[in-house]
């Protein structure tokens, strides 16, 4: 006989994984923070338990498909209403999906269009506006991703687009389109010139602005999101080697940072042959200080400036090598 699944701390801290990943504080699906050392804590301002998305009062399971982690402020106010329901004041609606259900935002759109609306015919609004520009004092960082990409002897990356393909697929992950190619190539993707049979190509990926600790932990997950998947395209794709190196700049401003982080970003020289190749993920000491890698690093040493972090995501680790 099926064991019954129990929805307990070690239940909600496998959940946290699935969801979360290594993050030790996230963002529900209402928009709460919560954190993941204050599973059922009435008493914190982050505290969170796991919910049921399709209410078990109306057939919905104990399974990992009907769970979500959120905050219990969330799951209050969410309690078994079905199908529309409304938590931290924005309305979802649970929408079945195949054989599952999800819980879907019906007024997304328009609240992001109404708040970033102003009426600069309207004097209050316009004024209200130029109130809220406040200059934020401190320093100001970006993210970058540096990620040697080397294809398989024989390779006809220009007929396959394998390095096209590869481009799109760091798109999507980091959310954004600030993604060059060095090298091999001259300006943006889909411009190559080749030579030899293996093809090598460096690729870099500006994020921005990374206001906050979590925002600089989230960044680094992204990292090692793509590391989990070296393996994978190593393994049934025409690459030889992935090298990937997560690092931050700082400047003394947002406005500086506009101004120079693309530039200084492009020109910056990293030295893969200088690295460990069996290293295939590194960090710098701005990464490594402002997430949960310097709790995980203690006590290791950089090696030409940069940490070896060679992280993986154990269970889509696993979900991928099924797929090899």
């Amino acid at each position: 006989m099926k064991k019954r699944m129990e929805l307990n701390k070690e239940t909600a801290s496998r959940l946290w994984g699935q969801q979360f990943g290594k993050r030790q504080k996230a963002i529900d699906f209402s928009g709460r923070e919560i954190a993941k050392a204050a599973y059922n804590d009435r008493n914190s301002a982050y505290g969170w338990n796991v919910d049921h998305i399709l209410p078990q009062s109306k057939g919905g399971k104990t399974a990992d498909y009907n769970l979500i982690c959120c905050h219990i402020l969330t799951n209050d106010e969410k309690a078994d209403k079905f199908p529309c329901f409304k938590a931290n004041e924005k309305t979802f609606e649970i929408q079945r999906r195949q054989n599952h259900y999800e819980i879907a935002a019906r007024d997304a759109e328009e609240n992001e269009e109404s708040d970033e609306t102003v009426n600069f015919f309207d004097a209050a609004q316009g004024l209200k506006c130029w109130r809220q520009c406040k200059i934020h004092k401190g320093k100001a960082f970006a993210g970058y991703v540096k990620i040697r990409v080397e294809t398989a002897n024989g390779t006809d990356v220009k007929s396959d687009s394998l390095f096209d393909r590869y481009g799109m697929f760091l798109s999507e992950l980091f959310g954004t389109e600030s993604i060059f190619v060095e090298n091999t190539c001259v300006g943006y993707l889909n411009s190559y010139f080749m030579y030899g049979s293996t093809q090598t190509c460096i690729f870099t990926v500006i994020v921005g602005n990374i206001p906050t600790k979590r925002d600089t932990q989230n960044f680094l997950d992204d990292c090692v999101v793509l590391n989990t998947y070296n393996d994978y395209f190593i393994r049934k794709h025409d690459f030889k080697c992935i090298q990937i190196v997560c690092g931050m700049e700082c400047y003394n401003s947002c406005y500086e940072m506009s101004l120079k982080c693309k530039k200084d970003i492009w020109d910056k020289e990293v030295q893969f042959s200088s690295l460990n190749t069996s290293d295939a993920l590194v960090i710098d000491e701005l990464v490594r200080m402002n997430t949960d890698a310097e709790k995980e690093l203690k006590g290791i040493l950089p090696q030409n400036g940069f940490y070896p972090y060679n992280f993986m995501f154990t269970k889509l680790k696993e979900n991928l090598a099924k797929r090899i």
